[in-house]
């Protein structure tokens, strides 16, 4: 077991390594985060429409759009670097090459989310700070479902010649159970209720999470293999 988890440990530790050179993942999905949410800033006339409640919605759109490039950019990376083959060839599990590319990505993704969150506080003049803990739980369980079937779809879509188009075609129609509940509950938080007065969201939110992982844990070898 500590094997297993030290070789995830090796892939993760490699992403990040590779992306501390380049930078090139984390600035492209922070830019276009910050694109998404400043055309919204000009598309809504705040004056009459509350931040509150258009507010959420423009944030997880940023955050899924910026993260599906992310997601295309992790295994195009290693297609293009020619390591992809070598980490397929390794004599390990092939679950061990998911989940070492799900907590990279989804590291990747809290990053940019965590730099994005003043940003929105700034152009909606939106205070998040009251409802900062809330919030960020959310952020993470939304996420972390978005990059668990993100992940598995985006190594299915790396071999495609299509992949850029492919990779949102595939994904954007399954998540939308945790869109929908990442949504509501941080409409819910803005607007002061408690996290324990939205728990059927979170229940929901939470059982695709499991469902997406242990989806991508039993197909992982199928995917690869092709």
């Amino acid at each position: 077991m500590n094997e297993y988890f030290s070789r995830v440990a090796a892939i993760v530790w490699k992403d990040f390594v590779t992306e501390l050179k380049t930078r090139e993942l984390f600035s492209s999905m922070f830019i276009f985060a910050l694109l998404v949410i400043i055309i919204f800033v000009f598309s809504i006339n705040l004056s009459i429409v509350k931040a509150s409640e258009v507010g959420p919605g423009i944030l997880w759109v940023a955050f899924l759009f910026a993260g599906t490039l992310g997601l295309n950019r992790s295994f195009m990376l290693e297609k293009e670097n020619g390591c992809l083959q070598g980490l397929l060839l390794a004599p390990v599990d092939r679950t061990v090459l998911y989940f070492g590319k799900l907590i990279s990505n989804f590291v990747f993704l809290l990053i940019m989310e965590t730099f994005t969150l003043p940003l929105f506080m700034i152009f909606f003049n939106v205070d998040l700070l009251p409802h900062l803990l809330p919030l960020l739980y959310v952020i993470f369980v939304g996420t972390l479902g978005f990059c668990a079937i993100g992940t598995l779809l985006s190594s299915l879509s790396v071999n495609l010649k299509t992949r850029d188009i492919m990779l949102p075609i595939l994904l954007y129609p399954l998540i939308v159970p945790i869109v929908i509940g990442s949504v509501r509950m941080t409409g819910q938080i803005l607007a002061g209720e408690p996290l324990t007065e939205m728990m059927n969201w979170v229940g929901l939110t939470l059982c695709f999470d499991v469902i997406y992982i242990a989806v991508s844990i039993m197909t992982i070898d199928y995917v690869l293999e092709e």
